[in-house]
Order: C-alpha cells, then structure tokens, then sequence
C-alpha cells in the first residue's frame, strides 16, 4: 500500500518532470555536453570525452528515475481504488 510519503514524492516528481524550467535545464546540460565533447578533439582528451560522453547517457537516466517514482506512486492509487471498488 502507498505511503504517505510514497504519494507525496509521486507527485512532487510528476510536477518536476512536468517543469518547463527543468525540462529546459536537461536540455541545455546536455546541449553543453555535446559541445565540450566536440569541442575535445585531441587525442590526449580521450579520458575527458569518455568522461562527457557519460554523462550524456546518464541525462535520460535522471528522467527515468523520476518517472518510475511518478509510475509507482500512480500505480498503487489505482490499485487502492479498484480495492475500494470490490468493497
């Protein structure tokens, strides 16, 4: 059964990845990544492109997590009303 706490930081997450401002903010991190990845074109910068080239692919995993809280907490409520339902 969903918390308290639980449904609180569903919402708190859904209003997060709903947030023009935060959306924008991924956005430019990853925008900014990809320019000082391409701007890292010497081969002695190979540990500093790996580097960026990480963090790239760990933006979408941000959202990810979020939504998963987003999802449970959701999850749970229609599973509390279908119970509420059969009662």
């Amino acid at each position: 059964m969903i918390t308290e706490e639980e449904a609180r930081k569903s919402l708190l997450a859904e209003q997060i990845l709903d947030s023009e401002v935060f959306q924008d903010a991924l956005q430019k991190l990853k925008e900014e990544y990809i320019t000082k990845w391409l701007q890292s074109t010497n081969l002695e910068d190979v540990n500093e492109r790996e580097s960026i080239h990480k963090a790239i692919q760990l933006i979408p995993e941000i959202e990810k997590h979020l939504r998963i809280i987003v999802e449970k907490g959701k999850l749970t409520k229609t599973h509390i009303n279908k119970i509420r339902n059969v009662l």
